[in-house]
């Protein structure tokens, strides 16, 4: 038997596009906005708590809050942006 001509060509893969090349370079506004308001809302609910309760809501919210604001600017791998800033303190 002959081989056709075209059919016999070595396999070629395609290398994934990353992730990273899809994201455009915009910040994300509702992340930044909703990151921000939950920094604010911690900020104040803390203090209008007090004490060592309003101190720990606050922390916890404000580091919900920076991870929205993070995550509007830094993408998908923003987290490990936070926690190394967090635990960084």
């Amino acid at each position: 038997m002959r081989a056709v001509a075209g059919l016999r060509q070595p396999l070629t893969m395609r290398a994934p596009r990353p992730a990273t090349a899809a994201r455009t370079d915009r910040a994300d506004t509702l992340h930044l906005l909703l990151g921000g308001a939950l920094v604010v809302a911690a900020v104040v609910g803390g203090i209008l708590l007090g004490g060592w309760l309003g101190l720990g809501v606050g922390a916890a919210g404000v580091l919900l809050g920076y991870y929205f604001v993070v995550m509007g600017i830094g993408g998908r791998q923003a987290w490990l942006e936070v926690f190394q800033e967090f635990f960084n303190m």
